[in-house]
């Protein structure tokens, strides 16, 4: 054993002398020779950017009103004045029915009702005279009347008067009789008695006439009351045959045929239901009739608004809850090629809609988007790709989606001072995120900062390689 030690050591020795010249071989390359060792790492230029966040969906471009035009005329189409993508005005004729049958049913009854009224007006207008000549009647009778009641009344107050005057003077008579009865009854003068005896004979021939004129006072009385009941007993009379004559008149109304004239009505509305004019300004998106044929619906034909444009869409139930109305979105077409209009959501239906197999629609939830430019040339009809916008963000710092790990952790390529590169890892916080950029928040960074595009097999401190026009 003491023996084999020495050897143990050499061996020992040579190991470590190995070990340390290949050390030193590595840490004596030149910093270009060991930047060429290590692999090409994809970088980008960290830059400020606009993000756009959206949802892309596809619909129909359509009217914002579309109008069903319907009728309920049961006849055969005798003018068809529009076709499928005509543009019609407010007020212009769109086809018409053949309303002879109808017009023939209307001169008919017309004819019929025009001679019932002119029968009904005569009879008005004789009742009308009836009317006037018992008002005057009635006034004549009542004058009449009314004079009696006068005379009557005339008389009764003269009675009044001249009784009340013999009153005055029987009273007056009655004294002076008294007085001379006294006289003589003092005197016994002859002269005295004399003068009694004519006192006697006034007082006694007033008394009887007061006493006839009081029994005539009542007749007078019944004979104001009578003309007064036969002025009552003729107003009412007349007011009856008045009332009599004006029931006769107020019943004309009751008379007359409210059937024919309510039919006429419903006639002459046929006819103008013959001729089928445009309700409102648009174009016709469909139609259902022919000339010469008879409507099988009620609806004949449609009209779309092309003022005002929308697009019907379906939105995915993972998009759904970001989806407002009044965000703005951009619609394109086929047809239109590039050109991009503006448009904005106004109208979200939170119902979801099951699959349609007649149209080959997904389920989804509806959603209308309102085309804003006024002049353009999208057509009805033509299907358009809308983009929703959901966000907006201008002037971030943003790198591609995949340039940041799980972690949320990116490499950012540092320069070194002898020119190579080594990854940093800088962990940021993630703000708006669009379809392929997503915003990068930290104060480690900046703009013009080397990212490193693919951080799964990157760490820190790692030695990087990267083209020479990255940082460009």
């Amino acid at each position: 054993m003491k023996k084999r030690k020495p050897l143990i050591i050499i061996s020992i020795v040579v190991v470590i002398v190995i070990i340390v010249v290949i050390l030193t071989s590595c840490f004596s390359k030149s910093p270009s020779e060991s930047n060429v060792s290590a692999p090409v790492t994809d970088t980008a230029l960290i830059e400020k950017q606009n993000l756009v966040n959206s949802i892309s969906v596809s619909g129909n471009v359509e009217g914002d009103n579309l109008v069903k035009i319907t009728s309920t005329v049961n006849s055969k189409i005798k003018t068809l004045n529009v076709s499928i993508g005509d543009s019609v005005k407010k007020g212009d004729i769109l086809c018409t029915f053949d309303s002879s049958d109808f017009q023939d049913e209307y001169n008919s009854l017309k004819e019929t009702v025009e001679k019932t009224q002119e029968m009904n007006q005569n009879t008005h207008e004789i009742n009308q005279r009836n009317l006037l000549n018992a008002q005057k009647e009635k006034d004549a009778v009542l004058a009449q009347a009314q004079r009696a009641i006068d005379s009557a009344v005339d008389a009764r107050d003269k009675a009044y008067q001249k009784y009340n005057d013999l009153i005055g003077k029987y009273n007056e008579y009655s004294e002076k009789k008294d007085s001379l009865y006294n006289q003589f009854q003092e005197s016994g003068d002859e002269l005295a008695y004399q003068e009694y005896q004519e006192a006697l004979q006034l007082f006694t021939s007033t008394e009887t006439e007061l006493d006839t004129l009081e029994s005539q006072l009542s007749t007078y009385d019944d004979a104001v009351q009578t003309a007064q009941d036969s002025y009552d007993s003729a107003e009412r009379s007349a007011d009856s045959s008045i009332q009599t004559i004006q029931d006769t008149i107020d019943s004309e109304k009751f008379n007359t045929d409210n059937s024919s004239q309510t039919q006429l009505e419903k006639l002459a509305q046929k006819i103008e239901d013959c001729t089928v004019k445009a309700p409102r300004d648009g174009i016709i998106t469909s139609l259902s009739v022919a000339e010469g044929s008879i409507p099988a619906t009620d609806a004949i034909m449609t009209i779309e608004s092309n003022s005002n444009l929308k697009i019907n869409v379906q939105i995915k139930e993972a998009d759904i809850l970001n989806v407002k109305e009044g965000m703005k979105a951009t619609i394109r077409t086929d047809a239109t090629g590039d050109k991009e209009f503006k448009g904005t959501v106004s109208k979200v239906v939170n119902i979801f809609s099951g699959a349609d197999p007649a149209t080959q629609t997904e389920g989804g939830y509806k959603a209308e988007i309102t085309v804003d430019d006024s002049d353009t040339s999208l057509l009805i009809g033509m299907n358009a790709k809308v983009k929703i916008i959901t966000g907006e963000k201008d002037n971030v710092l943003a790198v591609p989606y995949d340039a940041v790990s799980e972690d949320n952790i990116i490499y950012i390529a540092r320069q070194q001072s002898d020119g190579s590169y080594k990854s940093e890892a800088v962990t940021i916080e993630k703000g708006m995120e669009s379809d392929y950029y997503t915003e990068i928040i930290s104060s480690e960074i900046k703009e013009g900062d080397l990212i490193v595009l693919s951080p799964q097999s990157m760490h820190n401190g790692r030695t990087i390689r990267i083209e020479e026009n990255a940082n460009e």
